[in-house]
């Protein structure tokens, strides 16, 4: 059986498991990680590989779509059992990278300005989804110590955050947008804009990919281990590898 195989064989299994109760996951439209079409998840990289490791383990997941932040409370409280892709710094159990993401600045095709660390910032403003992490790293401490001032920052919300941060540059009510480099292919995309932008520098370190689940939630924390225990089969098995070539992303 090919890798392909083996992945299609996990995904179409995972709604006959029915071992353990449901393991519900949410976030926003992230596409291609979290992929939706109207009010429902319809795919993605990370829903895809969160649901085969879950299968694999006997474990059904179900994704639900909500923005970003409502999605890492609800998995606080305990209402759902965990959030694809939280920020870094959330007070949440994060699961073993699924994928790493670079972040890239993004101008018009006429801009001359060009990201070469933070000091370029200076009397820049860029726009940025709130809540979201970009590197886990320097470029995320900006934000947090920035994220009061407009002047450097405009901040984007709700569940088609990045698909307004794009229509805002597009129309030229911010000069720079930065954004995961896999995402803004896909939303320039389909706004059939990708000619009209420019990448102008990306971060230098990746963001790792997680699950994150509540704390002190035993049922996530059952769920946490079957996720894990599920993604270290795939990994070995290559599908994951092959579940990455799907969706264009790299290997690392």
């Amino acid at each position: 059986m090919s890798k392909l195989a083996a992945l299609a064989a996990l995904l179409l299994a995972a709604p006959l498991a029915q071992a353990a109760e449901p393991v519900r996951l949410a976030s926003d439209a992230w596409c291609p990680f979290v992929c939706a079409s109207g009010e429902r998840v319809t795919g993605g990289y990370l829903v895809d590989a969160a649901s085969a490791a879950l299968s694999a383990q006997g474990r059904q997941a179900i994704a639900v779509l909500m923005p970003l932040n409502r999605a890492v409370r609800e998995t606080e409280r305990g209402h759902i059992e965990g959030v694809y892709a939280p920020a870094i710094d959330v007070p949440l159990k994060l699961s073993q990278p699924l994928a790493y993401s670079r972040a890239c600045f993004f101008t018009l095709h006429d801009s001359a300005w060009r990201y070469s660390g933070l000091a370029s910032l200076a009397g820049q403003q860029v726009g940025i989804i709130d809540d979201y992490g970009y590197d886990d790293g320097p470029m995320d401490d900006y934000i947090s110590r920035n994220r009061r001032e407009p002047g450097k920052l405009k901040l984007a919300f709700g569940q088609t955050a990045g698909l307004s941060n794009l229509r805002m540059l597009l129309h030229g009510r911010v000069p720079v947008v930065l954004e995961h480099e896999a995402v803004m292919a896909q939303l320039a995309a389909g706004e059939q804009a990708s000619r009209r932008l420019r990448r102008a520098g990306c971060l230098e370190r990746r963001l790792p990919l997680t699950v994150g689940f509540a704390a002190d939630n035993p049922k996530a924390t059952a769920s946490l281990a079957a996720l894990e225990a599920g993604l270290r089969q795939l990994e070995a098995s290559g599908a994951l590898h092959a579940l990455r070539r799907r969706y264009q992303l790299q290997d690392d």
